[in-house]
């Protein structure tokens, strides 16, 4: 199962990835359980949806994403407004939009609210569309792609952080399901190996690590990109 292959490949990553060191890169920790049951004990500022190129989050774990902020009625339409102020209303497979659902995470969360339940309603909702629409996929590189745009949107989101005029709020923990293995139908493995490489290969890009291997003007040589190309394509 997926939480197994997720363990298996989080062994072979650097000490830059850590399960319990938050002074490290990244810390990455692997739960199996429900993300509405994560929820009522971790904070968390943004949720992930591993969704399709519209917006649509009526089906399969978005469905479930959805009904947690109030209904698809509730959502839908703040993710799609975004949507087509960034993409004209059709996002790229393998993208990452970050899509602002403070306001409406903070009435769901007053509405919600008993003294014995204390949810967190992450601010933001990452939109990785692993598909234009529902559909098996094919053994590509589209669950990397979706992870690795996760990872540098999160990083563009906090640098603006250090922006005198920005009004966003820090991402420091982020909620992620696998990639691709419910309506996709791509194995676990696949999966694991495929978002653990991608993580693999953030935490050591050189303009996260300030270690540049060449000489002259570019910032990457082929070599290097050769490298990288080739270890996607044995994940």
């Amino acid at each position: 199962e997926l939480v197994q292959e997720w363990t298996h490949e989080l062994k072979k990553l650097p000490a830059k990835v850590s399960t319990d060191d938050l002074t490290q890169c990244l810390k990455v920790q692997i739960h199996k359980d429900t993300f509405q049951n994560l929820l009522k004990t971790n904070q968390a500022e943004c949720l992930v949806s591993p969704a399709n190129s519209f917006g649509l989050m009526d089906g399969g774990i978005d469905y479930y994403i959805s009904e947690y902020y109030g209904g698809t009625d509730k959502l839908i339409p703040i993710v799609q407004k975004t949507i087509d102020f960034e993409w004209c209303g059709e996002q790229n497979v393998g993208t990452c939009l970050l899509v602002d659902i403070r306001e409406l995470s903070t009435k769901i969360k007053n509405n919600s609210m008993r003294d014995d339940e204390k949810r967190s309603f992450p601010g933001y909702i990452a939109h990785c569309p692993t598909m234009r629409l529902p559909k098996s996929l094919s053994e590509d590189d589209t669950v990397y792609r979706c992870t690795w745009a996760m990872l540098t949107a999160v990083r563009m989101h906090n640098a603006k952080i250090l922006e005198e005029s920005s009004k966003h709020q820090r991402i420091n923990a982020v909620v992620c399901a696998g990639f691709g293995t419910g309506v996709g139908g791509l194995s676990e493995k696949i999966c694991a190996k495929q978002m653990m490489q991608a993580i693999n290969h953030f935490v050591n890009a050189p303009t996260n690590t300030g270690q540049r291997s060449t000489t002259g003007p570019w910032l990457i040589e082929w070599s290097y990109a050769s490298k990288i190309n080739d270890a996607i394509d044995k994940s």
